[in-house]
């Protein structure tokens, strides 16, 4: 059996590539308020005829997320929560000390800017939904989309990552009770279909993204017991004709709606309703699942890949949550100075956000995040069982 290396670097990397994905999907919020949200010609979105994929299906990158945390999860915590090696107080302060200090201050920036935007302008011009006190209350205690919102609110992004911390608690249970069977699996990842295509979208994406990740976690650990060596080489093609078909697979699910008026969650249950759900659902169930599978193998049969490019995971969290305020600061400058909207079609304007958030997030993740895990894992958890 190959030996399984200690950090997936490009499993993080992907994890970071995900983040900055979102970021592009998310630039839509320069040209948005309530008075006139955004349904113009997409032509003006900078580069739009390169990053189209990413414009049009940025939110499939959140999906990603899910899947990545569920392949991590399974692979650093499964066995260890199942043989009582890890504690739920040890696995609840591991969590809460790497996600909630960030979450705290860009909640608070979130909100001192939508408040300033409103006083400024008065348009809500990138708000982003439901920002009064029962929404603060949710965010602060990391339940901001358990069922009990009417919306987004204040940070928007953090929606995953609380989808995220309900997901912790399931994962832990369901390995402290071993019920981690790869049929299981598959049946909660039905369950998230299910909830998904009921209008539990947030929560149900998660559980199928989660537990398709863990799902391909137990396909990588089974190939790892059984010793088999994967022709990698063979794979790599058709991973990335997967890639380049796939998001051309979607606007066949576009055309298809359109011709024939399909709804979202449609009651055609024939050809057309194939296409529609294998279209929506056929990055959760195969692409994400075979890529992380295949970066995966890549480094255990081969070593590191992409341990050069580790800052992207080391700054994908940070980059995902403070994207959002960034936007909602350089919005105040805009009202302030009178900027026209027309100036964020520029892709120069682009590229300097971007530096600037990979910079701001690099520094956030160096002098912010890590002491402050640091500080807070000394002061929760036993000195005789060290993160």
């Amino acid at each position: 059996m190959s030996p399984r290396p200690k950090h997936f670097y490009s499993l993080d990397n992907l994890r970071g590539v995900a983040a900055l994905m979102v970021v592009v999907y998310h630039w839509s919020n320069f040209f948005y308020d309530r008075r006139s949200e955004f349904h113009g010609d997409p032509q003006q979105l900078p580069l739009y005829p390169i990053l189209w994929p990413v414009y049009e299906q940025g939110l499939m990158a959140v999906d990603l997320f899910f899947c990545l945390s569920g392949f991590i999860f399974f692979w650093l915590y499964s066995r260890r929560i199942a043989e009582q090696r890890v504690s739920f107080k040890q696995f609840g302060c591991l969590r809460f000390s790497r996600l909630y200090p960030l979450h705290f201050v860009t909640l608070l920036l979130a909100a001192a800017a939508t408040y300033a935007i409103r006083h400024l302008d008065g348009s809500y011009w990138g708000d982003s939904g439901y920002n009064d006190w029962h929404h603060f209350i949710l965010q602060i205690f990391f339940i901001s989309n358990w069922g009990w919102e009417q919306g987004f609110s204040f940070n928007g992004p953090i929606w995953s990552v609380s989808v995220e911390v309900w997901l912790y608690l399931m994962f832990f249970c369901l390995c402290r009770l071993k019920l981690t069977h790869w049929k299981l699996l598959l049946g909660y990842g039905a369950v998230g279909l299910m909830f998904t295509e009921n209008g539990a979208f947030a929560v149900g994406k998660g559980i199928l993204g989660f537990f398709m990740g863990g799902l391909a976690f137990k396909l990588f650990d089974k190939i790892q017991n059984e010793n088999r060596r994967v022709q990698i080489k063979f794979i790599v093609p058709a991973l990335i004709a997967m890639w380049i078909f796939f998001p051309m697979n979607f606007q066949m699910n576009l055309v298809y709606r359109a011709l024939c008026h399909v709804t979202t969650s449609p009651n055609d249950y024939g050809i057309g309703g194939t296409i529609v759900f294998f279209t929506t659902y056929s990055y959760d169930f195969l692409l994400f699942p075979a890529t992380i599978i295949l970066l995966a193998l890549w480094e255990t049969q081969r070593g590191t890949l992409g341990k050069r490019l580790s800052f992207l995971g080391d700054i994908s969290y940070s980059s995902y949550l403070l994207h959002f305020p960034m936007q909602l600061g350089i919005i105040i400058l805009a009202i302030k100075c009178g900027w026209s909207k027309t100036l964020f079609s520029n892709p120069a304007i682009m590229l300097a956000f971007f530096l600037v958030l990979i910079a701001t997030s690099l520094a956030s993740h160096r002098w912010f995040e890590k002491p402050a895990q640091h500080w807070l894992r000394k002061k929760l958890l036993p000195p005789d069982r060290p993160a």
